[in-house]
């Protein structure tokens, strides 16, 4: 009766239900850490794995890129003197894992293997491998891009792939760092240059009649306005280039001359129609004088030959002073095209 009175007491004590909760929470406490150990060592087995399989994958579709397709993307900001538009740097590229990007990928390599250059204006039949050639090591340019920088011979490094020039007294001759003149070119109708428009430094000018013409033009025209255009220099002989570009280069190095003096026979002064104007530096472009050469010098037959921020295109630093004469229609013509000359040459006058 006594054991049967202290059961009683013990279960009805207040104590009792007390740990009785204590304990079931120790249970659910032990049992939701055990659950959560399992399933993070689960978890943790899972990413181990799906690493292991990625990295895989990664490998091996960077070694089938590598191997098969070098993607190549032409230099934005190239050095002028060296190299044209043909130069290119290898770009790098992130390729993500998936089976979409490979179908994008291909589908792309499909259209650029079928680009049709036949459809543009200048597209020139005999230069259609170069075209294609060109493509593959420039996949993000359009058709009318590849054909013109071929037809300039961009895909061509400068001063190479050397085109003779067959017919040096046309008026529309293209001279630069593919086209060369013969060393024995001499223009027809050269004339000395009259006093009162060339700078009176002791030296002697020379210009072709057509060219000269139109250039006293332009300056009287300019003096209504007071402003003073004279030549400071004109014609130059292969021999008289040859020392020129060699002093240069003895001077400064061979890429330094490059970028601002041509080499023999590849100057358009050898021409006779090329001019520069008052000073030969870069601030003659902060005077009134090349102001109103901006927006006359067409009009009389002239255009300005060495734009700014068209070095990659031409081969050569600005030349605000440099000016080349090109007939009043065709100078019309380029300068309300925006194009350099190489560029209108390639578009426009190439056969």
């Amino acid at each position: 009766m006594a054991k049967k009175n202290k059961l009683q007491k013990f279960l009805s004590s207040k104590y009792l239900y007390r740990r009785l909760v204590i304990i079931l929470i120790m249970i659910i406490l032990l049992i939701f850490i055990f659950s959560l150990i399992k399933n993070t060592i689960n978890s943790n087995q899972e990413i181990d794995g799906q690493l292991i399989e990625s990295t895989e994958m990664s490998s091996n579709d960077s070694a089938l890129i590598e191997t098969t397709h070098p993607i190549t993307n032409e230099q934005n900001s190239i050095d002028e003197t060296q190299s044209g538009e043909a130069d290119a740097g290898t770009t790098e590229t992130t390729i993500e894992v998936g089976s979409a990007e490979s179908t994008s990928s291909e589908s792309t390599r499909q259209q650029e293997a079928s680009m049709d250059f036949s459809k543009i204006p200048y597209y020139i039949e005999k230069n259609e491998q170069r075209y294609n050639a060109y493509l593959n090591s420039h996949l993000s340019k359009t058709a009318e891009e590849i054909v013109l920088a071929v037809n300039m011979n961009h895909d061509f490094d400068f001063y190479t792939n050397i085109i003779p020039v067959t017919e040096p007294s046309v008026l529309n001759v293209i001279c630069n760092k593919y086209y060369q003149l013969s060393s024995n070119f001499t223009p027809e109708n050269l004339v000395n240059v009259t006093n009162g428009y060339f700078v009176n430094d002791g030296k002697e000018y020379k210009l072709s009649q057509n060219a000269l013409d139109a250039f006293i033009k332009m300056s009287d025209e300019a003096k209504k306005e007071e402003l003073t255009i004279k030549i400071i220099s004109a014609y130059r002989t292969y021999a008289y280039q040859e020392r020129l570009y060699n002093k240069y280069k003895a001077n400064n190095g061979q890429a330094a001359a490059d970028r601002f003096s041509a080499r023999p026979g590849h100057s358009e002064h050898e021409t006779g129609l090329a001019i520069d104007i008052n000073d030969v530096s870069q601030s003659f472009e902060n005077t009134r004088e090349f102001v109103w050469l901006q927006d006359h010098a067409h009009q009389y037959g002239f255009i300005l030959r060495y734009p700014e921020g068209k070095e990659s295109t031409t081969g050569y630093m600005y030349e605000p002073w440099h000016y080349r004469y090109l007939g009043v229609e065709l100078a019309t013509k380029v300068y309300e095209s925006g194009l350099t000359y190489d560029e209108y040459y390639a578009k426009f006058l190439l056969k």
